[in-house]
């Protein structure tokens, strides 16, 4: 039998070509070789004449059995041809039909196991019921041996017993039981196999009729959709068309009113226009000025044009909001007019603008059929203006709001200089969600903190604004920094699924030399020591707020006097403890580490935050601490323990309003006490005075009777202090309140 390969298609040609070969080398008919792969005949003839695209598997298949049958291995150079010219051929049919079709041999396929599979299932239930009626007469058999032997033991006497033994009938009968069982033990196991196989061809006919039925659907589809091409092939291919397709290209590629207008000159210069301009009203632009004074963006050549005259089309089709078709004449009286369209730029039903297109006296004018067709690209173009704009003042407000949030000035604290930066993106994603902050707390202690609110743009900035003003309000909590960031990610679930940031929260104490610090996810800090070293400090990560259940730890470090602790923005460049300790000297102010830190760094599309604070801590002598007992003469026993300190420091001047202050507060104190209390006094730059007890109830103005006993010393505090505050501990409460020291009391 000779295969002929389809003509028409070489591609095609060549692979039946290369399929006969290989199907010529096993030297068998089409019939047996159909058998043998239990396939269609007639479907393998369609494989070798081309009419259809052999499968993967087929071709697969071809070549095992031409290897077997030579007793030579395919090489992988001919496995490589054969694939490259199926996959030729395939690119030249239509890949949905091919499809189709070979879901139909497979399903035919799939149907002929199916019944093979149920001829097996019934041989082996009729095999199965035979066996079944032999084992059944078997056992009869031996229970009716069984019997007599049994009736004749009971007739004999105890001398006979012997004469009734197990005969070799006996013996035969119940081995042949046994025999039986086996066999249907056997039978019983490949019934539920071939049942099984049974089961997994009805399932693959029902894979491949549900397969088959899809692409038979997508090949419809795909049939009408070539269709529907064919027939609108002329429209697409039109000059309008075109224009479409270039202005859906070209126009609004970038967030800028000023860019796109641009792009929407640009567009119809110079297939459509020798000239293109948009003019804008000034107020759209939120611009201070009036209508007559129009701002205008152009593209093409201006040399024959009217800037007057322009300008009086364009105003005349704002106040009338319709198209203008009209000449503009040249610039010498005896030059041909120029042809001149202006169409106007809405949204909302109010024209912020004009689109005026100007062709030269060589080509054709404008006609009232260009209107309809460009009037709709006019419109397309005033919506990506208007877009525009307000993605540009969206990223204004952001802007605006996120450098309100941002401190200006860092606090001035005792036993800790501190400096921050802030510098935009130069992307064009927007305003970031970066902050910093620098808390003073009880004890002279400052809370250090950064963060990084994921995403740009306004949702950013007011997320930020929340995360940062949750800080502040847990920090006046006096919490520790994992209890803080806890707490915080609770305060995210509250806002919203969306909110997610990461947030570094440090705790540095000026008097015990320490750093409590705890991560949401953000980078460590650096401690760039005295000697240079910069280190990048072994703290956990975390997660960032908003993800949720999972603890934040708080770790201490202990911090020399004059280090310097750098927080940054997720942003910077790694490697930054180097960076920093080459940067940064001994004596190098916070101020001029943020200077270099940010001088070193290159140009970035992200906002980078920046936090740099020298930790110099407070001398040990300027630190006094008094453990107060609960006796009733204690209070006097402080006033002389605050007056002597004071005139050791110095501060006589300010001996009686602290005597007075401190006393008060030991002595509401002791009221509420059960274990002595805690007087410390600080003298830096302002005198601060604490006092720890062990009662959780914080103490409050009394509004009722200021001048009770129980709010007297709350509310001099409140009078004579400059600032005063309490907060909770651990364990108990400290109240505390501060006096300037050179102010004269």
């Amino acid at each position: 039998m000779t295969l002929e390969p389809r003509g028409g298609e070489p591609e095609v040609a060549a692979f039946t070509a290369f399929l006969e070969q290989l199907f010529q080398a096993l030297g068998i008919s089409l019939t047996r070789y159909a058998a043998r792969c239990n396939r269609d005949k007639g479907s393998v003839s369609r494989y070798f004449s081309g009419a259809r695209i052999a499968p993967k598997e087929f071709v697969e298949e071809l070549l095992r059995q031409v290897a077997e049958t030579t007793g030579e291995s395919v090489t992988p150079e001919v496995q490589e041809h054969v694939h490259r010219l199926r996959m030729a051929a395939l690119q030249v049919r239509n890949a949905s039909r091919h499809e189709v079709e070979e879901l139909r041999d497979r399903l035919g396929s799939a149907e002929r196991e199916l019944q093979l599979a149920g001829v097996r299932e019934r041989y082996l239930l009729r095999s199965l019921e035979a066996t079944e009626a032999q084992a059944h007469q078997a056992e009869q058999r031996y229970r009716q041996l069984e019997a007599d032997r049994a009736a004749a033991r009971y007739g004999a006497g105890p001398g006979e017993l012997e004469r009734w033994a197990d005969g070799p009938e006996t013996e035969h009968a119940r081995e042949e039981l046994r025999e039986l069982r086996r066999e249907l033990d056997l039978l019983r196991t490949e019934l539920a196999r071939a049942q099984e196989l049974r089961h997994d061809a009805e399932d693959q006919c029902v894979r491949l009729e549900a397969r088959l039925l899809a692409a038979e659907a997508a090949l419809t589809t795909q049939r009408a959709r070539h269709e529907r091409e064919l027939r609108y092939r002329a429209e697409l291919e039109s000059p309008a068309a075109v224009l479409g397709r270039e202005f859906a290209r070209k126009v609004g590629t970038k967030p800028d009113l000023f860019a796109t207008a641009t792009e929407l000159c640009e567009v119809f210069v110079p297939v459509w226009a020798t000239s293109a301009k948009v003019f804008l009203r000034p107020a759209y632009l939120g611009v201070p000025g009036q209508d007559s004074s129009l701002m205008a963006f152009q593209s093409g050549d201006d040399e024959f044009e009217d800037p007057g005259r322009q300008f009086d089309e364009a105003r005349r089709v704002l106040r009338d909001g319709v198209p203008s078709l009209a000449p503009v004449p040249g610039e010498l009286d005896d030059d041909l007019p120029h042809s001149t369209l202006t169409l106007p730029l809405s949204v909302r039903g109010e024209a912020f603008g004009a689109l005026q297109l100007v062709r030269e006296p060589s080509r054709l004018p404008f006609e009232r059929a260009d209107i309809e067709l460009l009037s709709g690209l006019a419109e397309r173009g005033a919506l990506l203006l208007d877009s525009a704009r307000l993605y540009q003042a969206e990223g204004r407000l952001a802007s605006a709001l996120q450098r309100s949030m941002i401190p200006t000035e860092p606090p001035r604290l005792p036993g800790t200089r501190i400096a921050h930066r802030y510098v935009p993106g130069g992307g064009e994603a927007g305003a970031g969600g970066d902050w910093f902050d620098a808390i003073q707390l009880p004890g002279s202690r400052v809370a250090l903190v950064i963060g990084d609110v994921m995403g740009h743009g306004l949702p950013a900035a007011q997320a930020m604004s929340r995360f940062r003003a949750g800080v502040q309000a847990f920090a006046a909590l006096d919490l520790p920094p994992g209890q803080l960031l806890r707490h915080l990610d609770n305060l995210a679930h509250t806002l919203g699924d969306d909110h997610l940031a990461t947030c570094l929260y440090a705790v540095y104490d000026p008097i015990n030399r320490t750093c409590e610090v705890a991560s949401a996810g953000h980078t460590p800090p650096v401690l760039v020591h005295r000697d240079g070293r910069g280190e990048l400090l072994p703290i956990s990560p975390g997660v960032p707020i908003g993800v949720g259940g999972i603890p934040f730890v708080t770790q201490q470090v202990d911090v020399p006097d004059g280090a310097m602790l750098v927080l940054y923005s997720d942003s910077l460049v790694d490697g930054l403890a180097e960076l920093c300790g080459e940067l940064i000297g001994p004596d190098d102010g916070p101020d001029d580490a943020c200077t270099l830190l940010l001088g070193a760094l290159p140009d970035r599309r992200d906002d980078v935050a920046l936090l740099a604070a020298r930790l110099d801590g407070i001398p040990q002598d300027r630190v006094a601490t008094f453990v107060v007992p609960l006796h009733p003469t204690a209070v006097r026993m402080v006033r002389q323990w605050v007056r002597a300190r004071l005139e050791q420091w110095g501060l006589d001047h300010l001996s009686f309003t602290a005597e007075l202050l401190a006393g008060e507060l030991v002595t509401n104190a002791q009221r509420v006490a059960h274990l002595p209390v805690d007087l410390q006094l600080v003298c830096t730059d302002r005198l601060l005075i604490e006092v720890c007890d062990d009662d959780h109830e914080l103490p409050a103005l009394n509004d009722d009777d200021p001048l009770a006993d129980s709010g007297r010393g709350l509310l001099l505090v409140s009078r004579l202090a400059d600032r005063w505050g309490a907060s909770r501990k651990p364990v108990g409460k400290v109240v505390w309140f501060e006096l300037g020291v050179g102010r004269e009391q």
